[in-house]
């Protein structure tokens, strides 16, 4: 099943000169797709052929789950059509009721972090190509960068830029940024802990905006282009980060106790496309370095993952130059809550009223009190 999803993922990366196309999953996918005018049919078959090696290379039988409760049998109380407005490519304006229980879930993650002893930081929506590569983003998850492009520091470029006629007029102005939309909210912490040495751990948590471009997502609600993220980050020793990681996982069985809804925690891989796709996914799953809680959405009965544990091991300590006391690389663990598909879940099982709502849930909505000049 993870095959398939990730071969179907690539597929959108394989189509140059193909004007529409559509994937058939049988016993065998096939891509059945027509070519534009001029089109090269062989290299698309050519990258179709690699796609589907690189994702049965590293195919590997399914996981236990941690929790599995996928098929409980639960009405859903509420509108299952979430109140989303597209205002853009993989951009949506969520109404009032999504941004309400939007707010209840970053309240009861809050409450968690305050329970871990986490601080709480303010990160940017951008991130440097510096850390980008450091972290070795750019190089593992080429498919999800979105770079920045500005006007160059030149008035004559800023008047020809106001004067064009379009977007395609004003690219002629624009010059390539120092940034990159950031695609989570843990680099920036490792970026400001490089070249240190810890003598305490770091237990942090942020919230950000977060930028990841999927090429075969348009119009998906669940697959944004620009999301809201909230982490919990923990960089120390092994040791800590192995007690930091085994509570997260109690919290989230918690978390799904306490909303009784259809879901799995599970073991999971990132989506690796590159070349070296099969190795990154066999440690993963050997060393079961990622979990990730997947909700059972009420409109379509259909897998979104809206929180993931992440176990870096040293990876980030030696690409930043973070130290423990004896010389060694830190190691780190960090969760992630995408609160824009935590909400999209939530509500279709549960609605806008919060009397519909779990006692969990109601306990962590904010209803805010009447605001008075200082």
């Amino acid at each position: 099943m993870a095959a398939r999803r990730a071969f179907g993922d690539m597929v959108p990366y394989c189509l140059p000169g193909v004007y529409e196309h559509f994937l058939t999953q049988g016993a065998k996918p096939a891509v059945h797709f027509t070519l534009e005018e001029g089109g090269d049919g062989d290299r698309v078959v050519r990258l179709l052929d690699i796609a589907l090696a690189r994702t049965v290379a590293s195919a590997a039988p399914e996981k236990e789950a941690l929790l599995d409760r996928w098929d409980l049998p639960v009405r859903s109380r509420g509108d299952q059509s979430a109140d989303l407005s597209p205002v853009g490519e993989g951009l949506f304006v969520g109404g009032p009721g999504i941004a309400r229980l939007a707010q209840a879930l970053e309240n009861a993650v809050l409450a968690l972090a305050a329970r871990t002893g986490a601080a709480e930081f303010l990160v940017p929506h951008l991130v440097s190509w510096e850390t980008l590569e450091r972290a070795g983003y750019a190089r593992h998850f080429p498919q999800h960068v979105t770079a920045c492009r500005v006007v160059g520091p030149d008035l004559d470029a800023l008047d020809r830029f106001a004067a064009a006629e379009g977007r395609g007029e004003r690219g002629a102005e624009l010059r390539d940024a120092d940034v990159c939309v950031a695609p989570a909210v843990c680099l920036h912490l490792f970026a400001r802990l490089a070249s240190s040495t810890l003598h305490t751990p770091l237990v942090a948590t942020a919230r950000g905006a977060c930028g990841r471009y999927e090429a075969g997502a348009r119009g998906a609600t669940t697959r944004l282009w620009s999301f809201s993220m909230r982490e919990l980050v923990y960089v120390g020793d092994r040791a800590g980060a192995e007690t930091f990681r085994q509570n997260l996982l109690d919290a989230l069985i918690q978390l799904a106790d306490a909303l009784d809804l259809p879901c799995r925690i599970e073991p999971a891989s990132d989506p690796f496309f590159i070349a070296e796709r099969s190795q990154m996914t066999e440690f993963q799953e050997k060393f079961d370095v990622k979990y990730e809680l997947r909700g059972r959405l009420a409109s379509n009965g259909s897998a979104v993952a809206v929180s993931s544990l992440n176990c870096h091991s040293q990876h980030f300590g030696a690409a930043f130059d973070i130290r423990l006391p004896d010389g060694s690389p830190a190691h780190s663990v960090c969760a992630g809550f995408g609160l824009d598909r935590w909400a999209q879940w939530l509500h279709g099982w549960f609605g806008d009223d919060p009397r519909h709502w779990p006692a969990f849930l109601r306990k962590h909505a904010h209803e805010p009190s009447t605001w008075e000049s200082p």
